[in-house]
């Protein structure tokens, strides 16, 4: 077991989850009773996934489902001001109460509840190792969820063998056995969906989201084909039963591996998971001889779907970095690696499609090309360095200057260029203005020296969109009446 080894998104999921719970806490790092609520929280959802989790558990077995210990595993990773004593002690209460509720005694209560609570300190030690190492395509050291659920089933295993061991159970061994299973099953299952399941809100805004991209385009339904494949799969499976009904699903979850985010992935995991697991676990204890021994096949069809679960899961994780990387390639192709900004080519093909937009709508639109004035003295007498801290900042006050949807680029050397569409020959020379004073105003500290300023000169075209233009002659255009500025003293706007 402690050989598997599954790639999973945790680093970039976690990365983003506290930065939400960061904001969150933010207001409130110091208010004993924000501490309070959360530490109650853990208490509770604790022992209400202990309660789910005990429903599911067949008589004289460990339970099919026990979503408890990854979802603490998964709050004290996301929410670490909880990782403390008194957050402990409020899972071990949780895991405690749940147990006595449905008939446990007290002793068979905490040795539950410790066994449960050393896998989770196993499963956090792991993470917590992982996830300061970079994350790099060779070794992603942060994405080793599934080397912590084989620690924290380990782990729990040998607590659950020294328990059998005290207690005279008749075979120990294999009920250690049979808990590691378990526990790796359920890590397997769950966890990715604890570390990755997004808040509520967030949760509402996907659906809001999705239900208006259906509304305006009925075609985005072909995008549930996978999810709906997977689940007449599990219908298959189902009614057909039998040793192979386990594989049923296997070509739609690659599908869906294929196709959704990692964190929409583990939902349909857990819930794949969870109906395929108790349909086929009911079906082999009723089917089973009387006196066959049922927790073999028990573990074969834990170990099963384990194994089911972690190949869609590597896809779909796979996937999504590589996803990640030709994005970041695509970004550095297109941009310029000092100022951030567009380069020529990514402009005018962007730009062109915007254009052809704008003149299919007949909507206005506006081309400036600007040029910073004696950038070359400033260069030669300064050095390199200063003049491109001085570009970077011209191109962070021209991004500031700017709608949303309007484009930026830098041409070459000093030079920059603007397309703004929907807007008014006013509003672009209101625009051109505002972004001629925002750089004379701007100042840029040299060493040694007192700080060095600029202006910025400025040629401008606007067009109704009342005709089909090419942006590359319309910069052409537009750069002829910049360097009419220059000629009639710089740090002015010429309209061409």
């Amino acid at each position: 077991m402690d050989g598997v080894i599954v790639y999973y998104p945790f680093h970039s999921y976690t990365n983003k989850v506290e930065n939400v719970t960061s904001g969150l806490l933010a207001s409130g790092e110091n208010n004993p009773l924000r501490h309070l609520l959360l530490f109650l929280g853990v208490g509770v959802l604790v022992f209400a996934t202990s309660l789910l989790g005990i429903l599911t558990r067949p008589e004289g077995m460990l339970a099919v489902l026990w979503p408890a210990n990854s979802v603490f595993v998964a709050f004290l990773i996301r929410l670490p001001i909880v990782n403390n004593p008194v957050g402990w002690i409020m899972a071990f209460v949780g895991y405690v109460l749940a147990d006595l509720l449905t008939g446990n005694d007290l002793t068979t209560s905490v040795s539950l509840a410790v066994t449960n609570m050393v896998g989770v300190g196993a499963a956090i030690c792991v993470l917590r190792h992982f996830c300061k190492q970079p994350r790099t395509l060779q070794r992603p050291y942060s994405l080793y969820l599934g080397l912590g659920a084989a620690a924290a089933a380990l782990s729990a295993g040998c607590f659950a063998l020294i328990y059998g061991l005290i207690f005279a159970d008749p075979d120990p061994v294999r009920t250690a056995t049979y808990w590691v299973v378990t526990e790796f099953a359920n890590y397997v299952v769950i966890l990715p969906f604890t570390m990755t399941v997004a808040r509520v809100p967030v949760i509402l805004g996907g659906v809001q989201k999705a239900v208006h991209a259906l509304r305006d385009n009925w075609k985005a339904a072909w995008h549930g084909l996978p999810a709906v494949s997977l689940l007449a799969s599990i219908c298959m499976a189902d009614l057909v039963g039998g040793p192979g009904a386990i594989v049923f699903p296997v070509p739609a979850l690659l599908w869906c591996a294929l196709t959704y985010r990692f964190n929409q992935i583990a939902f349909l995991m857990i819930v794949m998971s969870v109906l395929v697991m108790v349909n086929l676990e009911h079906d082999l204890l009723m089917s089973l001889p009387e006196d066959a021994d049922p927790m073999l096949s028990i573990m074969s069809t834990r170990i099963g779907i384990a194994m089911l679960v972690i190949g869609p899961l590597t896809v779909a994780s796979i996937d999504q970095l590589r996803s990640e990387l030709l994005g970041r390639l695509e970004h550095a192709a297109k941009h310029d690696f000092l100022t951030g900004v567009l380069m020529r080519g990514a402009f005018l093909e962007q730009g062109q499609s915007r254009i052809d937009s704008a003149v299919s709508k007949k909507d206005a639109f506006a081309v400036l090309v600007m040029d910073l004035d004696r950038f070359k003295t400033i260069n030669d007498t300064h050095g390199h360095a200063v003049g491109d801290s001085l570009l970077t900042e011209v191109a962070r006050v021209i991004r500031d200057s700017l709608r949303t949807d309007d484009l930026v680029a830098r041409l070459g050397g000093e030079e920059f260029a603007v397309l703004a569409s929907g807007i008014s020959s006013a509003e672009a020379e209101c625009l051109a203005n505002t972004i001629c004073e925002k750089v004379a105003a701007l100042r840029v500290p040299v060493p040694n020296a007192a700080e060095v300023c600029t202006t910025i000169s400025i040629g401008m075209l606007h067009r109704q969109g009342e005709e089909h233009a090419m942006l590359d002659d319309l910069i052409n255009e537009a750069d002829r009446a910049m360097y009419k500025a220059k000629e009639t003293g710089r740090n002015r706007i010429v309209v061409g």
